[in-house]
């Protein structure tokens, strides 16, 4: 058990923001150096409360600096082989997987714990979650709720806030024709503790001869990912994440505990599946339907040709023109398309490469419904004017789940952000050259795009209980989550304010041209998008925000981009407008209008 340390309030930043918030006469949460932060001893009984489990911030870099207390060279080796690991970043009560640059593992950065939160409540268990959710809803401090850090709009971490740390409540029961689920058209329900990691659940299902609706990437956690909406490798057949939701057992913003599903609590149920996480309550447990052993042929294919060439964006329209036959035909699955990719030997390339999923059908459907596809493309089209060489390999599984398990997690640990549209039918059957057109302009420098054919029949038509959840419609006419990804190196914020602001100014435009009525999926967007309340719920929205005001009148949670966060202002030290630090993580004073 880490021993309990009080946090040092000795940042210049910390108080000039105390300063403007003492000065205000509105009801702003408290910031470490201001007179209303609780007290030592308030903190001391909120440590009791939880056995001891209460920390105060130690950045995972600082062992890497020699002015800060447990300064390692063997440590720091250690942290910077680590830092691109999901894994490893899940472990840590206060590290995130997207760098927020306050404390980097390299001696010739800054360090501080600034950017963090002021202290974490490591939770084991409901108690934990209620005594933290009880002390932040008394003295008004920020909450914050991380079950991985694998958030990329940055919800799951604020500077000087107190932190509910869900990782440690763990735990997966499987219960066999569960009439909850086979009256849904599951086979099972799995329970699953809020600290579970997708990877560790699917080796669960597999062994029970199930399938599950997870994330793609095997170190997401369960929390966010599914109270976000949740979109699945298997999404396509069985409906997103939050479809599959049964039952929950939450935390909400007054403190108690609760069980939620269609009867107890129908329109807290109806908010928590698709309103977002840290929002509405604190999740413990989730139940969701699990399905039998799916079949299907994997296919792997690579087309290759000039780099950020006329042929290769004409390949990349005609390419999206495809995805409506696929997606009717059955598949699903992700694709990447880079317009420049070093080769050794060779030079630069432009490449679409991907892997689709059929289930239920075998190599040789497969084939027959690709074939048509890839006639076009290896045989000089008249929109190409350079030669495309490719190919494609299908394979077979008797199980997804056993395949799936053995995915490699993403790497982290950069500075980056994404922004996203959800492409529908329309959408993609535009002409050639303004699909070409449109394409080209979200990804003008050559960053990859990344394309999830993850919606589909399957989002359409799930078979949800209570018969709707609140995940953005747009999501049930949609066929293809398009998404583009930023970066830009540490620590340079001239670098960061351009990226950005392309993102949000031109390249989401961009995509948002050829489908203008649709929306984004609020767990992989620009945080800073205009209009984000119809973006990410469409005409949800106004439901939720009438149901967080129920559910959360005094504000308890509050993130961004999230249900409700437009009830409050946020300032900087010594302005009057509002701020961003890190990868959409918010700082300075929390006010409500």
């Amino acid at each position: 058990m880490r021993a309990f340390i009080s946090l040092l309030l000795n940042t210049a930043t910390y108080l000039n923001w105390a300063n403007a918030a003492s000065n205000s006469t509105r009801h702003c949460k408290p910031l470490p150096s201001s007179p209303d932060w609780p007290s030592l001893d308030q903190w001391h009984a909120l440590n009791q409360s939880v056995s001891g489990r209460l920390h105060a911030p130690v950045p995972a870099g600082s062992v890497c600096h020699p002015g800060q207390p447990g300064f390692s060279n063997t440590s720091c080796t250690t942290v910077q082989t680590q830092w691109s690991n999901s894994t490893w970043h899940a472990g840590d009560p206060w590290s995130v997987d997207y760098n927020d640059d306050t404390c980097l593992p390299d001696p010739s950065a800054p360090c501080s714990s600034a950017g963090y939160p002021a202290y974490v409540v490591e939770a084991v268990g409901a108690s934990d979650v209620q005594a933290a959710v009880k002390f932040a809803k008394r003295t008004g401090v920020r909450l914050v709720v991380k079950g991985t850090g694998h958030d990329f709009p940055g919800r799951s971490s604020g500077p000087g806030s107190l932190s509910i740390w869900t990782h440690r409540i763990r735990g997966i029961d499987v219960t066999l024709n569960d009439t909850r689920a086979t009256a849904y058209g599951g086979a099972a329900s799995l329970k699953i503790a809020a600290g579970s990691q997708w990877k560790e659940i699917y080796d669960v299902a597999a062994a029970h001869n199930l399938t599950a609706v997870g994330g793609g990437d095997v170190n997401v956690g369960i929390g966010g990912w599914i109270l976000g909406g949740g979109h699945s490798p298997v999404s396509s057949w069985y409906g997103l994440g939050a479809d599959q939701i049964l039952e929950l057992e939450v935390v909400t913003a007054d403190g108690e505990y609760r069980v939620v599903n269609e009867k107890s609590y129908p329109d807290l149920f109806w908010a928590l599946r698709g309103g977002g996480p840290s929002t509405f309550a604190v999740l413990i447990s989730v139940t969701v339907k699990a399905y039998s052993p799916l079949s299907m042929t994997v296919y792997t294919y690579e087309y290759n040709t000039t780099a950020n060439s006329n042929t290769f964006w004409s390949l990349t329209a005609y390419f999206h023109q495809q995805l409506p036959h696929l997606s009717d035909s059955g598949a699903m699955g992700y694709y990447f398309i880079w317009p420049s990719v070093p080769v050794p030997q060779v030079g630069a390339i432009g490449q679409i490469n991907g892997i689709w999923f059929f289930p239920e059908k075998t190599p040789e459907q497969v084939k027959e419904i690709i074939a048509p596809i890839e006639k076009v493309i290896l045989s000089s089209p008249s929109w190409a004017n350079d030669s495309i060489v490719g190919a494609g390999i299908p394979e077979k599984w008797d199980n997804f789940m056993d395949m799936y398990a053995k995915n490699t997690p993403q790497t982290v640990g950069t500075d980056g952000r994404l922004a996203s549209w959800l492409l529908d039918r329309d959408a993609l059957s535009k002409p050639l050259t303004i699909l070409k057109n449109q394409l080209y302009k979200s990804s003008p420098s050559g960053y990859p795009i990344l394309g999830h054919m993850v919606a589909g029949k399957g989002v359409r038509d799930a078979i949800i209980p209570g018969g709707n959840n609140s995940v953005s419609p747009h999501w049930r006419n949609a066929i293809v989550h398009e998404v583009i990804v930023r970066s830009w190196p540490e620590l340079n914020i001239t670098a960061k304010n351009i990226e950005t602001n392309s993102l949000r100014n031109e390249a989401n435009p961009a995509l948002k041209a050829l489908a203008p009525n649709s929306g984004a999926y609020v767990n992989e967007a620009d945080p800073t998008i205009p209009d984000w309340q119809r973006v990410f719920w469409g005409d949800h929205y106004p439901r939720l925000f009438k149901l967080k005001k129920k559910w959360d009148p005094e504000g308890v949670f509050w993130c961004k981009p999230c249900v409700g966060h437009e009830l409050w202002d946020v300032f900087g030290p010594d302005t009057e407008e509002e701020v961003e630090w890190g990868i959409g993580q918010v700082g300075g004073k929390i006010c409500r209008k």
